[in-house]
C-alpha cells in the first residue's frame, strides 16, 4: 500500500452541507466492482485533509485547497507512514479504534475515513412526500409561525442546520445518510423523527430537543409520518415504532391505533390497565415494540390526529432563553426477545 497525495478530482470529493458543526461530504467509488457510486461522510467543520482507500492505496486530499500539501506536512506523513499502514491492514474494532485515536491526535485537522463500506446511493424520489408536507405547512403556519416541516436526507438539509436526531452521527465513517421528518425553527430542527423505509415496512424512531419538550411536536410528527408513509412505499404495510419510553408506547396505541408486533391488539377497558400492559412489556423486554397497519382508516385516524394537535401545539417562544432540563437520557435497553428483520 502506498501513500499518494491526490486532486479532490480524482473521486469528485464534493462538499454538501454543515450540520451540528461538521461538515458532510460526497465521494464518487469509481470501483467497477462495487453497485454504490457515491458515498458520503461527515467530519468536524475543521478538518483540512481526509485520507481513504481508493486502489488499494492511502489517497490523501486536501480540503480546504485542493492539491496543496505543505512540506511540513508530507514530512509528518513520511514519519508516520508505517504505523497509518499498519493500522490499515487491521481489521474490525482493533482498526477503527486506532484510526479514532489517530484522528484525534494528530495535529494536522487529518482524518482517516474508515474502510468499511455501507451501501449508500438509495434514495427515494421524495417529490410527493415534500408535495403533502408543503400542504401541512400552510395548515401549520397561522397556529405555529416559524416553524415549518421538512422532509430530507440530512446530506441535503440546509448549510449550518442543527438536527436533534435519534441516531447519533458518526464522524469519519462511510454511512447512509438518514432520512428524516423535522418540524424546523429557522435552520434547528428542533424535533425529528428517523425514517427507514423497507421493502413492506417503515420503521421510525423519534428525538425532540430537550428545550421544545412537552409541547405535543412529537405527536404531530408521528402523525405526519403515518400520512406521508404511500408517499415513500406504496408497498408499505405497516409503520413500526420501538418504543424507548413508555409515554411513546401509550402515544402509538391510543392515538394511532398501534397494535403489537404480533398484530394482537391492546385490550384495554382502562388506561391503569394499558400502563399495566405497557410495564409488563418494559420489565420482560426491556421495551415495546408497536406497528401501525398502513390502511386508509389508520392513515385518516393520523390526518385527524394531526388537525387535533394543531389545536393544543405550544409553538410559543423560549421563555428568556431558559432551557428545561431533565435527566440524562439513558441507553436503551437491548429487548430479550428481538424480532430478525429481512434485509432488502
Amino acid at each position: 500500500m502506498n501513500i499518494v497525495y491526490s486532486s479532490t478530482t480524482l473521486l469528485n470529493v464534493r462538499p454538501l452541507t454543515v450540520v451540528n458543526g461538521n461538515a458532510c461530504y460526497e465521494i464518487e467509488i469509481r470501483d467497477k466492482e462495487c453497485p454504490f457510486k457515491h458515498k458520503f461522510v461527515c467530519t468536524l467543520q475543521s478538518t483540512n485533509f481526509i485520507g481513504m482507500i481508493h486502489a488499494g492505496n492511502l489517497h490523501i486530499f486536501n480540503l480546504m485547497q485542493d492539491g496543496v500539501f505543505p512540506f511540513f506536512f508530507r514530512s509528518y506523513i513520511d514519519a508516520y507512514r508505517e504505523h497509518l499502514i499498519k493500522i490499515l491492514n487491521l481489521s474490525g474494532v482493533r482498526r477503527n479504534k486506532a484510526l479514532r485515536e489517530f484522528n484525534t491526535n494528530n495535529p494536522h485537522d487529518l482524518a482517516i475515513i474508515t474502510p468499511n463500506s455501507p451501501p449508500s446511493d438509495q434514495f427515494l424520489d421524495l417529490t410527493v412526500a415534500k408535495g403533502i408536507i408543503h400542504a401541512l405547512n400552510i395548515e401549520l403556519q397561522p397556529t405555529c409561525p416559524g416553524f415549518y416541516l421538512h422532509i430530507d436526507y440530512l446530506t441535503s438539509f440546509p448549510m449550518e442546520s442543527t438536527v436533534s436526531m435519534y441516531s447519533q452521527l458518526w464522524l469519519n465513517y462511510f454511512m447512509r445518510p438518514p432520512l428524516l421528518l423535522c418540524l424546523m425553527h429557522g435552520n434547528e430542527c428542533v424535533s425529528s423523527i428517523t425514517m427507514k423505509v423497507r421493502e413492506s415496512e417503515i420503521s421510525i424512531d423519534s428525538r425532540t430537543n430537550d428545550r421544545y419538550e412537552g409541547r405535543k411536536f412529537n405527536t404531530l410528527l408521528r402523525a405526519v409520518a403515518i400520512m406521508i408513509s404511500k408517499s415513500l412505499s406504496k408497498r408499505a404495510e405497516e409503520l413500526t415504532s420501538d418504543a424507548i419510553n413508555k409515554i411513546s408506547a401509550r402515544l402509538m396505541i391510543t392515538l394511532f391505533n398501534a397494535t403489537r408486533l404480533d398484530k394482537t391488539a391492546y385490550e384495554y377497558k382502562t388506561l391503569d390497565e394499558l400502563n399495566k400492559m405497557i410495564d409488563d412489556d418494559f420489565s420482560e423486554r426491556g421495551g415495546t415494540e408497536t406497528r401501525v397497519e398502513l390502511n386508509e382508516e389508520n392513515i385518516a385516524r393520523a390526518t385527524s390526529v394531526f388537525h387535533d394537535t394543531l389545536k393544543r401545539i405550544k409553538c410559543h417562544p423560549l421563555q428568556g432563553g431558559m432551557k428545561r432540563t431533565r435527566k440524562q437520557r439513558k441507553q436503551k435497553k437491548q429487548m430479550k426477545t428481538k424480532r430478525t428483520r429481512k434485509l432488502h
